[in-house]
């Protein structure tokens, strides 16, 4: 009866196993994962509270407005265009959060990282083991005693069998100082098939206490995997925070610089057209004597290198649309066109500078960067390193105790004797007489401490630098703003000069060329300074740190905090 009690026990352990499906492990711990993610979350200004891995979202452009305008700049591209999706950057941001690999390849790295802490946490609380086995035995007489029983004609010897079985529970808790608490319990049962059928079993409940005394020894040395654990959590915490803010800034960038490119070809038609009618005119005069065909082909080579620059600002425009399309998480097949509203939109803002000097701005940024923190962090892991190495180095005295309870002696199954229990301790020790290893990680944890102290340096330089780089940015930006529009005004009248003169028979071919190329450029690099200040002012409040994204995209910038 015993028997069959034992037995059915391990059978609703191995049930009970086979019973958890891959969906109840795979929940289980995405509960305790999102739940140290949300736990730590607080302790990182804007951190996201959508971090969820495994979210279906479709891509769903039937909801936006539909471009129906076929644009003749843009020549065999044009058709391409009708039918597409118009994408605003807000729609493009938020399609971009929600959809780019990118941005759900960073949350997997936070999900990673903080399973990985949950097993550093699982490795101090009690854990648990259950095992067993069973076998069938038989054995028969070899071919050399078959051999010789033929030859003798002695009786067979009979073949023997017998059922073996075993089990083993097991509780172990590991301790914060160090130590650890085990607990076995073990069963051998052999039950004989053949002859006078009989059976009998061992087994022994065995406890132990291991406290380390020198080597190993306290809460600091023994849970340093599990505070680095938890320290590289929130380090992920930071980086995927500041990867929010330098994605919404790229998407954001990039947006532009496409619309730049769309308004780059716009300007190379207008200048190809304003060429083809100046050709038209002096072809025209030529064929009345009025000029050369010298003059006539300064202007044919004219057209055809502002049909070249038109050519090449189109293919430009498609293929940073396109790669734009797999930025935000769209296939390269999607259909869409970029709002040209948010140029008007961007050029309404003005160049003005934010609102905070250098030296204010350079020292809120050591004061909010995130990835700043971290550094400085890792200099205090390096320190932590340093101890961890010096324990090593010392004598291992280990405190053993140990209780041994022997099964019954009549051999009943999963009986135990308390009464004849044997108890020990003892102490363990290990001399470094051979540590050469551990001298060299010694002296590899000093270094690596002034690797990381240097590297903090560093850090804090390249974040003066960043700030420093977006400054002046914005400061050339501004001039070139100046500049490109004092161009543009100039080269319109010179344009309005050449036209007249060479419709009056008295122009210079190469004046029309040049101030035709000029305005074209002009134009060109007009629009540029302003797609180039927006980005830049965007990379300054990142770099500072004062650029908050929500969870669709969008920000605000500036000192005060997000509404």
């Amino acid at each position: 009866m015993k028997l069959q009690r034992n037995y059915l026990f391990l059978t609703l352990i191995a049930a009970s196993l086979i019973g958890c499906s891959n969906s109840a492990y795979r929940d289980s711990a995405d509960a305790e994962t999102y739940g140290a993610i949300a736990a730590k979350a607080p302790l990182v200004a804007g951190m996201s509270d959508q971090v969820l891995i495994d979210e279906e979202k479709q891509v769903d452009l039937t909801a936006f407005q539909v471009n129906n305008q076929v644009y003749d700049f843009l020549d065999d591209e044009a058709e391409g265009e009708v039918g597409a999706s118009i994408i605003s950057l807000n729609a493009a941001l938020d399609l971009a959060f929600q959809h780019s690999k990118d941005y759900q390849t960073q949350k997997e790295r936070l999900y990673l990282e903080a399973l990985a802490l949950t097993f550093d946490r699982y490795r101090y609380t009690p854990t648990f083991s259950a095992n067993g086995s069973g076998d069938y035995r038989w054995d028969t007489a070899d071919q050399f005693v078959i051999d010789m029983q033929a030859m003798t004609g002695a009786t067979p010897t009979s073949t023997s069998e017998s059922v073996v079985a075993s089990s083993n529970l097991g509780a172990r808790y590991l301790l914060k100082s160090g130590g650890a608490i085990a607990l076995n319990l073990t069963n051998n049962f052999t039950r004989f098939l053949s002859g006078d059928v009989s059976e009998f079993s061992t087994g022994a409940l065995i406890g132990s206490f291991t406290q380390p005394l020198l080597r190993d020894f306290g809460s600091d040395i023994e849970t340093e995997a599990l505070l680095q654990a938890e320290r590289d959590l929130l380090y992920q915490l930071r980086d995927f925070t500041r990867f929010r803010k330098e994605f919404a800034v790229q998407v954001a960038s990039q947006y532009y610089v496409v619309l730049l490119a769309r308004e780059t070809a716009t300007n190379n038609y207008a200048g190809l057209l304003a060429n083809n009618l100046s050709l038209e005119r002096e072809q025209a005069f030529q064929a009345e004597g009025l000029t050369t065909l010298l003059e006539v082909g300064r202007l044919e080579q004219s057209a055809l290198q502002a049909d070249l620059r038109w050519t090449r600002a189109i293919t430009s425009y498609k293929r940073g649309l396109d790669n734009f399309k797999i930025l935000i998480g769209l296939n390269a097949e999607d259909n869409i066109v970029l709002d040209d509203n948010e140029m008007m939109l961007i050029a309404a803002t003005g160049m003005d500078s934010p609102d905070v000097d250098l030296e204010q701005a350079i020292a809120m940024a050591v004061q909010t960067r995130l990835d700043l923190y971290t550094q400085l962090d890792q200099v205090q892991d390096a320190a932590r390193r340093i101890e961890l190495a010096a324990d090593e180095l010392d004598i291992a005295l280990d405190l053993n105790f140990l209780v041994s309870v022997p099964g019954a002696a009549d051999g009943s199954f999963g009986e135990l004797e308390f009464e004849n229990a044997v108890y020990s301790a003892g102490l363990g020790f290990d001399l470094p007489l051979d540590n050469k290893a551990q001298r060299n990680n010694y002296r590899r944890a000093l270094i690596d401490y002034d690797l990381a102290t240097r590297g903090y340096v560093l850090a804090l330089d390249a974040v003066k630098i960043d700030v420093l780089r977006t400054w002046r940015e914005m400061n050339e930006a501004r001039k070139s703003y100046d500049i490109s529009l004092r161009g543009v005004e100039i080269n319109e009248r010179r344009v309005e000069e050449a036209e007249l003169r060479a419709e009056l028979g008295l122009g210079d071919i190469q004046d029309t060329v040049d101030s035709q190329n000029d305005l074209t450029s002009s134009r060109t690099e007009l629009t540029s300074s302003i797609v180039s200040h927006n980005i830049a002012k965007l990379e300054f409040w990142r770099d500072v740190g004062l650029l908050y994204v929500d969870d669709n995209g969008q920000w605000e910038e500036g000192i005060n905090e997000p509404r």
